[in-house]
Order: C-alpha cells, then structure tokens, then sequence
C-alpha cells in the first residue's frame, strides 16, 4: 500500500465536512414531508420524525468526533431503505398503489442504488441493492394480489417504476465496474510491479506537490535517495530472481521502518526514494541511520547481507522538485564514492 502524503486525520476531516451536510438534507427533506403529507398513516407520524431525529443526531455526533464515518454510511443505508420498504408496503397493503399510483415517497427509491454503491464495495453493493430491488417487487405483487380494483393507469405507473428502478440499478453496476477498472488502471500506472510500492512517476508527482505544499505553508520536506551496495554483485553471481527477491524484501523492510505519512518509491534499479513531508534535516538523518540499522540487522532472502549509500536533502525556499532531487543524488554519490554503506547530506 502507498503512504500518501495527506494522513488519516486529514482523510477523516474531509469527510466529515460532506457528510454533515448531507445528513443536514436528509433531516430537513423528512421535516418538510412531514409536513406537507397529506396522508394520515402511521408511516408518516413514526418515521418522518424519527428520520429527522436519526439524521440529526448523526450529523451531530460526527461533528463532535463520536462516531466514525462507516457508521454514518450504514445508518443512512439502513434508514434510507428501512423507510422505502416499509413506506412501500403500507401503500401497497393498502390496496393504494395500483387505484392511487405511486406516491411522493416513491420519487427517492432509486437513491438507495448510487448510495450503495457509494458507500460499499461494489459487489456488496451489487447484492444489497439486487436483494431491496427483489424486496420491493415481492411487496409490489403482494399488493397487487389483494387489489379488488386494478386502474390500468396506476399499473402502468407502477410497471414503469420497476422497469426504471431496473435500468437505473443496471446503469449503476456498469458505472461501478468502470470505476473499478478505472482504480485498477490507476494503480497499475502509480505502482512498480516487482515491489508493489509506489513507482517513480508517482513519486515526481508527490514531490511537485510537496513543493506546492511547502511553499504555502513553509513546513518543508526532506528527501533520502538509498542506492543499495554491491547490488550488480548478487545479480551477477545469483542470477536476476534472486535480485528481484532482494530488491522485494528490502522494499518491504524500508516500509517496516517509514511512518504512516512518509512515502516509499522505487526510484530504479537498486535505487528507492523516502518523501518525509514536515521533516527537517536533522528528523531526516534520524530516519537515515534507522535504515542502515535495519539493513545490518537483517539477511534478505536468508543470506545476503546488504547495505545502502543513503544522500539526504531538504527543501529550501523556492526549490524545484528537480533541484530537490539533484542535491539527494549528489549527497548520495559522494555517500557511494566514500566507501559506500553512509549517509551523506547534501553540500
């Protein structure tokens, strides 16, 4: 998995801040079909009330930091179609939906689908909304078999309804597969096939970025470029498998050793790049010598011992990514050309 820059705390914010508002319309859209319904069922006086209350109380709660934002997404959910089915069958119970038509209610029960598929899995999402589509056919032929009076302009109503609910979910499966490719794609571009970490044109997206990022709010980065030594040694005398073993497991150690929001990149071949967002030169050393600790400790693929020439940099007020990386591949050569198994910083 990539350690991107923006961390979970930030992720969390940002969801909150759309999650509020939306529960916000959903305790103001049950308010105001309370009450302008015309109706006198018990739907109406129960669940109307109890949804502007349930939307409230979640938005509330979320704002305070009491709950998570998966709660929120499956109480939504939950609300949304527990009120659909239930509204469903008193109408039709009712002997109303083939005489009267649909009702008011029934103009939301397609957002059950896109909220689904937004809020999980796409296969889950598939079979949850496959399983409220059967559901409301079932209600729907349960009321129209205790209908004494059929209107030919009500069936039509309905029968249109469920062909679009239909089509409306069939259009929402062949988006959420798009989607899914989409992702597929993404990853595949933005990861380095032989590690699964992230490859080095993410990487020189992260560090523009990065340099946007620093110069808004001047809390900088630092840069560790880590050439592993002898590296052309072991493919020479172990064949390239066994490389690519090492190259897999070194990525995997470096990954044991990076925080959350620090970001490991194959930058090639041998080489691999640590961004460290809000990090100083001195933080960056420190990060530095807990690799090489790492790597002495630890015998890849059983047997090698295996060391890095590490070369630091640091970001200085209007730098380029580019210049960024200069001075860390400078750092680093002289780290190779002094014997190699150092930490250099940049001059």
């Amino acid at each position: 998995m990539f350690r991107w820059l923006s961390d979970h705390e930030r992720q969390e914010s940002r969801m909150r801040g759309y999650y509020i508002p939306l529960l916000a319309l959903g305790a103001v859209a049950s308010l105001i079909g309370r009450l302008m319904s015309t109706g006198q069922t018990w739907v109406d006086f129960a669940f109307l009330p109890a949804m502007t209350v349930s939307f409230s109380l979640l938005a509330i709660l979320l704002s305070l930091r009491r709950i998570s934002i998966t709660t929120v997404k499956l109480s939504l959910l939950g609300i949304i179609c527990v009120y659909q089915l239930v509204s469903l069958s008193d109408y039709a119970l009712a002997g109303r939906l083939y005489t009267d038509g649909l009702s008011a209610t029934a103009l939301w029960f397609p957002v059950v689908f896109p909220v689904a598929f937004v809020f999980l899995p796409a296969w889950a999402a598939l079979r949850f909304s496959v399983l409220f589509y059967v559901l409301a056919v079932l209600i729907g032929l349960l009321g129209l078999s205790i209908t004494a009076e059929v209107e030919q302009r009500a069936l039509n109503t309905v029968i249109q309804f469920y062909l679009a609910c239909l089509a409306f979910l069939y259009t929402q499966a062949i988006y959420a597969r798009y989607r899914e490719q989409y992702v597929d794609m993404h990853q595949m571009a933005h990861t380095d096939p032989l590690t699964g970490i992230a490859n080095r044109r993410l990487m020189q997206d992260l560090l523009e970025k990065s340099c946007e990022a620093a110069r808004a709010d001047k809390a900088g980065f630092a840069v560790l470029l880590i050439d592993l030594d002898h590296f052309k040694r072991i493919n020479d005398l172990y064949g390239h498998s066994v490389g690519d073993q090492v190259l897999r497991e070194v990525a995997s150690l470096l990954q044991g050793v990076l925080r959350q929001d620090q970001t490991l990149a194959r930058w090639g071949g041998e080489e691999f790049m640590v961004l460290a967002p809000k990090t100083s030169m001195l933080q960056a050393q420190e990060i530095a010598r807990d690799i090489a600790e790492s790597l002495a400790r630890t015998k890849v693929v059983g047997q090698f011992e295996v060391s890095a020439s590490i070369g630091l940099a640091a970001y200085r007020d209007g730098d380029s990514s580019d210049a960024v990386v200069r001075r860390a591949d400078a750092a680093m050569y002289r780290a190779k050309a002094s014997g190699r198994n150092r930490v250099e910083v940049e001059a």
